[in-house]
């Protein structure tokens, strides 16, 4: 009777550390996610538009947001 409740326990346990493995795993999950989503945002020397900095033209360290006001720059 003993070895039986002894059992039981020590499932019950491996039961909850389980689930709080996979909570940890999917709230790490998420917060990766999340700061994959906040890119660095630069302004366009031209309209003043915010812009994904990788999405951004650059010239002479200064952002454009389209090539047409990157073109009208350089004129």
């Amino acid at each position: 009777m003993n070895l039986i409740r002894l059992i039981v326990i020590a499932l019950i346990i491996y039961l909850v550390f389980q689930i709080f493995k996979r909570w940890a795993a999917n709230k790490n999950q998420l917060t990766s996610q999340q700061q994959d989503k906040q890119k660095k945002m630069v302004q366009c020397e031209i309209c003043q538009l915010h812009v994904p900095e990788d999405e951004a033209l650059q010239r002479d360290g200064k952002f454009y947001c389209s090539q047409n006001h990157l073109d009208r720059k350089s004129d």
